[in-house]
This record gives structure tokens, C-alpha cells and sequence, in this order.
């Protein structure tokens, strides 16, 4: 059997490539994908500029699907089951893996690191990652649960919320989610800042947070003068760039936290790293997801989160390319976009 796979040849230049499918193994289980989400760490890859992989590499992680087959020892998953697919590779031995912190695991890495991308007609995963859907989560909502796990991870690194004052860095995707998160964890004010203006207006309908764009005021004068002077409690960074990730150690008060979500897709040069001692600043990072899909699943069944109201454009395969030409654009009025086969 032949399917179709994305893969970046070099930077701004995906092609699909054809392959022969492998024999499924015995827990492993065929997705016949019907949606693949575009992610902000895809535009690294789709710029080769990404920290840890190269062109040519496969690209994609998030999607959804139906199984097509399944391998003779799985037990859940039945053929026609709606899927989300958890596309981390872990080794289940290790310390990390068997006291349950599988997101730090020793070989951790991800499908598309190791030849198996999201943008794809068939995806094979093993039972373990295969998040089986309720009837009400529909193929487009399936396909946006990976970020949304990502959210709900960082969220929860920044520890309890309630009456607190948060700053999210970046009306992205992965932003927006955020910031309705940190609503959901009770939070009593939340600001959301980003340079497009569409995106700002959109993060507020989805989210409820304050849009703050940095192009017409002084955000850290701003958080200061709505904080009385100190900062936020929390800052969480999601735009991954020097500039934003230096900006938080301002944004933060003394003592506060900062979760730094964003990818760098290059070393930092000028990080002010001495404010953190100054302000005896409590720094986290956030890597993916640990048992993460079922608190997203679970928050979606129950309605608390609308993925579908996310996405703005869908494309064929075929126009993959001008997908995230569209995403990259830098005053784009897309905020999720899917790719469909």
C-alpha cells in the first residue's frame, strides 16, 4: 500500500513523497488521517531553521484520523474509531519513563525526527499514543488536541492561578490556547501580547485575555502601571525569540514565574540572565506533554474549550506550500490552519 508523506526538501519547499507502507506490528494501529494541523515549530522546519532537525526532514505532529487497521494485539482501538495521535517516541525503561515523566525521557523525540510526518494520507502509531476520541470531539477538534496538550502542559508548570495576574507572549495558536487556559485555572486578569493587531482581536474572543499590541504601546509600562507598579505573577512565553524571552524578565514581578514555551530557532546572545537573580526570578521550562491529551480530551468533551472556533482555513495537500506561506505572513488573519487529503 502507498501512501503520500510531506517532506521539507529545503527551506520554503515541502514536496510529497511516495512510499510503500510498513507492515503494521501487533500494537500498532493504521490512521487514515482526515486532518493535520499546521504548528508554529513546523515553520521552523519549513524555514530549516529549526534547533534540532535539518532539511530534508518529514514535518507535521498533529493530527487526526480513522483507524484503518489494527495490529493483532491491540485491545481498544477498533476499526473506524475516530483517533488523535500523541506523536512523542519514548523508551519506556529509562528512570524518567518508569516513574511516569515520559516527556523527559533519555532518548525522548518526536514521529516526524525520525521519518514519520503528520502531513500524511496514513499514519501508523503504536496503541499507547492512539487517544481514542468521544462521539461528541469532532476530526477537526481531534486534530487541534496536540497544542492544546502543549497549552495545558506549560499551563500547569506555572502552578496554581487562581487571583493571579498572568502576561502570555504571543497571540499564536499555542498563545491563545494558553491564555483560555490560564482563565480555566482561575486566573483574575490575563494580558496577551502579540504585533498583529488580527490575531490580538481574535485571542480576546477565544480567550478572554487583554490584547496588548507591542507595536503601539510599551507593554512592561503597561503590565507595571495595571499591576501597581510590581509586574505579573506569571509570564508565559510563546513566541520563542530573543527580544520576547528577554521582555518577560521585565513584564515578571519580584519572585514571580516565567514558563518558557517558545522554541528558539537559534541561541540566545543578549539574554539579560542577571535579572533573574535580581528579582530572585523562578524560571521553568515547558517541553510537549505528559499525560496530557486526557485533561485536553476531558476539557473538550466537557465543553469548557471550543477547538473548532480556532481554525480559520483548511487546504488541500496539494496547496500545502501556500498554507504556510498564508501562516507565516506577517499580518496573516489566519490562526489555525488545516490541511486535509
Amino acid at each position: 500500500m502507498i501512501r503520500k508523506m510531506a517532506w521539507v526538501e529545503s527551506a520554503r519547499n515541502i514536496v510529497f513523497r511516495e512510499s510503500e507502507l510498513p507492515s503494521l506490528k501487533e500494537n500498532e494501529i493504521l490512521i487514515k488521517t482526515e486532518y493535520s494541523a499546521v504548528c508554529g515549530s513546523d515553520l521552523h522546519l519549513y524555514l530549516d531553521l529549526h534547533p534540532y532537525v535539518k532539511a530534508p526532514s518529514a514535518i507535521g505532529h498533529e493530527l487526526s484520523g480513522y483507524a484503518a487497521a489494527v495490529g493483532s494485539g491491540v485491545k481498544k482501538i477498533k476499526v473506524g474509531d475516530l483517533i488523535a495521535a500523541e506523536p512523542i517516541l519514548v523508551c519506556g525503561d529509562c528512570d524518567y519513563c518508569l516513574r511516569g515523566d515520559y516527556h523527559m525521557c533519555n532518548t525522548v523525540s518526536y514521529q516526524y525526527r525520525k521519518g514519520q510526518g503528520g502531513y500524511t494520507d496514513y499514519f501508523i502509531i503504536e496503541e499507547r499514543w492512539a487517544h481514542q476520541m468521544p462521539k461528541n470531539i469532532s476530526p477537526k477538534e481531534a486534530a487541534l488536541i496536540e497544542p492544546l496538550s502543549v497549552a495545558v502542559h506549560g499551563v500547569e508548570k506555572a502552578g496554581g492561578m487562581l487571583g493571579k495576574t498572568v502576561t502570555v507572549m504571543g497571540a499564536g495558536t499555542i498563545g491563545v490556547l494558553t491564555a483560555a487556559m490560564c482563565r480555566e485555572k482561575g486566573a483574575a486578569k490575563v494580558w496577551i501580547t502579540d504585533l498583529n493587531d488580527h490575531r490580538l482581536r481574535m485571542a480576546e474572543t477565544l480567550s478572554g485575555a487583554i490584547g496588548l499590541n507591542a507595536k503601539e504601546l510599551d507593554v512592561a509600562e503597561k503590565i507595571k502601571e495595571e499591576t501597581g507598579g510590581a509586574g505579573c505573577d506569571i509570564v508565559i512565553e510563546c513566541t520563542g525569540t530573543e527580544r520576547c524571552a528577554a521582555q518577560a524578565l521585565d513584564l515578571v514581578r519580584k519572585l514571580g514565574i516565567i514558563v518558557q514555551m517558545g522554541i528558539s530557532a537559534k541561541p540566545f546572545k543578549d539574554y539579560p540572565y542577571s535579572r533573574i537573580l535580581a528579582k530572585e526570578i523562578i524560571l521553568k521550562g515547558s517541553q510537549g506533554y505528559c499525560f496530557d491529551f486526557e485533561k485536553s480530551i476531558s476539557l473538550i468533551q466537557a465543553g469548557r474549550i471550543k477547538l473548532e472556533e480556532y481554525i480559520t482555513d483548511v487546504f488541500p495537500y496539494t496547496r500545502i506550500n501556500e498554507a504556510f506561506e498564508t501562516v507565516m505572513a506577517p499580518d496573516t488573519k489566519c490562526m489555525k490552519a488545516l490541511i486535509t487529503y
